[in-house]
């Protein structure tokens, strides 16, 4: 039950929007920041930039409480973190997506934003994550995963502020914001940025940044796509200023809803200067429907995979192994089989994506998953 309670707060679709606020800021020599932390750069390419495959894994804000992140002391949340770490690379995961910003928040000790309260009870809107967190969360996480071989991605969610609020699309001043974070985080040896796919949603309300009264968004999907590409753009430059970063989005699988809500996946892969990769959520087995008749995750990956990409131009498929051993009125392959995750990989590679990235770490630990991690393994050859 607390698992469920968990995933839906992490899956929840949100209704508003909201002006943003606070400007641009920059960020320090790497140098400098590596020699004050002892830090040394950990990869002199990203898995992005080689033929390797991406073994991926998301560890969400709403997971940080089961995995023993919430409210520990540095000691504490260093043990836990390692035994994460441990367990990805025991199903063969080579990069870690780790949430550092899901409300507007941040995950490392930041000077401009609030701390996470999915970290520490003690964060306040009021407050900066500098003077509220002890230690540095992402900086311990950094330091475990680059010490098993594993890449460490920062996972953003660029608009939302709570679950009924989002910064607004259209705003340069949203931008800025969103910037201003990845900035920040660019003093940190991670290896890429990485967003999430909450962009326009529900009844698309938003809030002037002249007044306090909400009112309807009076734009069409062209709009909102234009939108929110300038942040894309802008999000790609800024990432692509430090050496050997990269930078993706992992949109939802349905490409028809992610077009109309301005995930504009068709231009970021056709164009240069948009994405390095791109990661569509495909959550759907091969026994889709009532009757389980329907080919849902084949047929999304083909959607998918038969898009213009630009040279260069990564496609990773996002698989839900939170889904695994369940049974689901819609959607009954999740429970009639016990290597869906094996065969959606050996799909996705028969196709010709360049790999695949797991939700979400705590689902590595349940029950109802072991039988479809020990397939993945034996077909991994771990």
């Amino acid at each position: 039950m607390a698992r469920a309670l968990a995933l839906a707060l992490c899956l929840v679709m949100a209704v508003t929007v909201a002006p943003a606020f606070g400007g641009a800021g920059a960020f320090g020599a790497e140098e400098a920041k590596a020699a004050a932390e002892g830090t040394e750069p950990f990869n002199s390419q990203s898995l992005v930039k080689t033929d390797e495959e991406l073994r991926g894994l998301w560890i969400g804000f709403c997971d940080f409480y089961m995995l023993g992140l919430s409210n520990k002391s540095k000691s504490q949340f260093t043990k836990n973190t390692r035994k994460l770490m441990n367990k990805a690379k025991k199903y063969g995961c080579n990069v870690i997506f780790f949430h550092v910003r899901a409300f507007d928040d941040a995950s490392w000790k930041s000077k401009s934003f609030p701390a996470s309260k999915y970290l520490t009870t003690k964060a306040k809107r009021s407050k900066s994550a500098y003077k509220t967190y002890t230690y540095d969360p992402l900086k311990i996480m950094i330091k475990e995963a680059h010490k098993r071989d594993l890449e460490l991605h920062a996972w953003m969610n660029p608009y939302r502020i709570t679950q009924a609020t989002y910064l607004d699309p259209k705003l340069k001043s949203s931008r800025k914001r969103v910037l201003k974070a990845i900035k920040e985080l660019q003093e940190y040896d991670i290896d890429g940025i990485h967003f999430d796919d909450y962009f326009y949603h529900g009844n698309r309300y938003v809030k002037s940044s002249k007044r306090s009264k909400r009112y309807k968004v009076r734009i069409g999907a062209k709009k909102k796509r234009k939108n929110v590409n300038k942040l894309i753009k802008a999000a790609y430059k800024q990432t692509h200023k430090k050496p050997n970063m990269v930078f993706g989005v992992s949109p939802q699988g349905n490409y028809e809803n992610d077009m109309h809500d301005g995930a504009d996946v068709r231009t970021w892969l056709k164009k240069t200067g948009y994405v390095d990769y791109l990661m569509p959520q495909i959550y759907w087995s091969d026994k889709w429907g009532s009757r389980g008749k329907v080919k849902m995750f084949t047929n999304r990956l083909n959607q998918f995979m038969g898009l213009t990409r630009a040279k260069g131009v990564k496609m990773y498929i996002g698989l839900a192994l939170y889904r695994t051993g369940y049974g689901f009125s819609d959607d009954k392959g999740w429970k009639r089989s016990n290597v869906n995750i094996r065969n959606q990989i050996k799909k996705l590679r028969e196709k010709g994506a360049s790999g695949y990235s797991l939700f979400g770490a705590p689902d590595m630990n349940m029950k109802h998953t072991q039988k479809e991690l020990y397939n993945l393994k034996k077909y991994l050859g771990l």
